[in-house]
């Protein structure tokens, strides 16, 4: 990774374990949960906070895919409508620089590289459950030039330690997740009093599709109710929340703000 290693060592330091939610050590070039003796392994440089056996159900499937996708994602993001979408969705997000901010899918990270051209000059943090996609990104962002500290966790039990980020987010592929509420939960947790928290993904406009396009999504895709935004799963405390329709109603957005109160509890709570 050449010079861009400030933010890879400063992450190490921000990590807890997804099981115990105790803070953990690097040691022996592992990551160590001293109170549990629990361990996690770094590959190639990008910490991996998740056992296998917590993969399950659409994430499994969502993982796997990712997995075998990532070596062309790039190529076809550069004719995907996803370009337009992410221009709009940067319009509605809030970003300064000098912030503290985590992408909890981060994928390639081509959604950090939008910020950064817009003159975002920020701490980035990128999480992803495709170890696939997080190569692409360590060597994208090698490329572009952009220091961001990357792990490899599930977004319903996330790798971080409380009130960590001034901007947390999630683009593309909130509806396949097995525990949307835990997502949320979980982004809060994370996430400074005060902070702004974005999600989106795409409405189920894709079933309105003739033929065999319709088809695979009726087959392989979550249900119709999968697809709204999870306004109705905020805790009722959250301030400032709005629903964008995006891009033609072909993709929703949700943001808010987290309250000042103290972290919300869970299994993912530093003791």
């Amino acid at each position: 990774m050449g010079e861009l290693q400030n933010k890879q060592n400063e992450l190490l330091k921000l990590l807890q374990s997804p099981t115990s939610g105790h803070p953990l050590v690097s040691q022996d070039g592992m990551m160590l949960d001293p109170h549990t003796g629990e361990t996690f392994c770094i590959r190639n440089g990008i910490p991996v906070i998740l056992r296998s056996d917590d993969v399950f159900g659409w994430n499994r499937r969502q993982q796997a895919g990712y997995n075998l996708f990532s070596p062309l994602y790039d190529l076809l993001y550069k004719f995907n409508i996803a370009q337009k979408w992410l221009a709009e969705v940067f319009e509605i997000m809030d970003v300064k620089s000098g912030e503290y901010i985590l992408e909890t899918s981060v994928g390639t990270g081509q959604q950090i590289r939008n910020l950064e051209r817009n003159g975002v000059d920020a701490n980035f943090f990128g999480n992803d459950i495709s170890f696939g996609m997080l190569r692409r990104c360590q060597r994208n962002i090698e490329k572009w030039g952009i220091d961001m500290g990357l792990v490899q966790g599930n977004a319903e039990a996330l790798p971080f330690q409380n009130e960590l980020f001034d901007v947390v987010f999630h683009i593309g592929g909130f509806n396949f997740f097995n525990n949307k509420m835990a997502a949320i939960e979980e982004m809060i947790r994370v996430a400074r009093p005060g902070a702004k928290l974005y999600i989106g993904d795409e409405t189920d406009s894709i079933r309105d599709k003739p033929g065999l396009v319709a088809r695979i999504a009726d087959r392989f895709m979550p249900s119709h109710e999968a697809y709204a935004p999870p306004v109705d799963l905020l805790p009722d405390d959250m301030l400032s929340v709005e629903t964008h329709s995006l891009l033609d109603d072909k993709f929703w957005m949700v943001s808010f703000q987290r309250s000042g109160n103290a972290a919300t509890e869970s299994k993912g709570t530093s003791a």
